[in-house]
């Protein structure tokens, strides 16, 4: 089979190339995927995703309001903008999350609510308008009416691929994709040095 993923931009090519060689050589699981696994199969079929911790990448083959294009990892119709891990790094005081792969994905990103997941309060504010939200804000949590977040899941379904790769440490592979200067994620927003991440914050606090 022959895949091609690529950079969607040619700035500085050479040297992305070759430090996004180094990624595919250590991630390839994640980047350079056999297939993407569609949201809407997910939906139905949770168990695909392990249940063990590890990192992934949401895809998407849409444009989503303003999110820019331009340095994303590309496959066919579908771009990688967003990377998350699960089980979150422990704390300083020792304290650790009984997350994983699938209940992250499918609990928080596909069955849940804004509140309870980053991706799906950033595409909530992006999309707000072509898809008719209203977000509310209840103590320290975005909110919507569930109609509402079961519209949010079907736009998912129909547009978000995702890819995956188990690891006991995702969060150091996490904040090396982040911090790769030829590699834009542009709804990640923790530790991101991208303009339109810090855009994003904005847009994600208000009304």
């Amino acid at each position: 089979m022959d895949i091609t993923y690529r950079l969607s931009a040619d700035k500085n090519a050479g040297v992305a190339a070759d430090e996004l060689n180094a990624l595919f050589k250590e991630f390839g699981g994640l980047l350079q995927p056999e297939r993407l696994i569609a949201a809407a199969y997910l939906l139905d079929r949770q168990a695909v995703v392990p249940d063990v911790g590890g990192i992934y990448a949401w895809w998407f083959n849409t444009a989503i309001g303003a999110v820019p294009l331009e340095g994303t990892l590309q496959y066919q119709s579908h771009h990688l903008l967003y990377v998350g891990i699960a089980p979150r790094q422990p704390s300083a005081a020792g304290n650790v999350s009984r997350s994983t792969l699938r209940k992250r994905i499918t609990r928080n990103h596909l069955g849940g609510r804004i509140g309870s997941s980053t991706l799906r309060r950033s595409l909530a504010h992006l999309m707000k308008g072509s898809l008719g939200l209203e977000i509310a804000r209840r103590g320290k949590k975005d909110v919507m009416p569930r109609d509402q977040e079961a519209d949010l899941t079907r736009w998912m379904s129909a547009h978000a691929s995702l890819s995956y790769m188990p690891h006991p440490a995702a969060w150091e592979i996490e904040d090396r994709l982040i911090r790769c200067t030829y590699l834009a994620l542009p709804l990640n927003i923790r530790g991101s040095r991208d303009a339109f991440s810090r855009g994003l914050q904005k847009v994600r606090m208000s009304r």
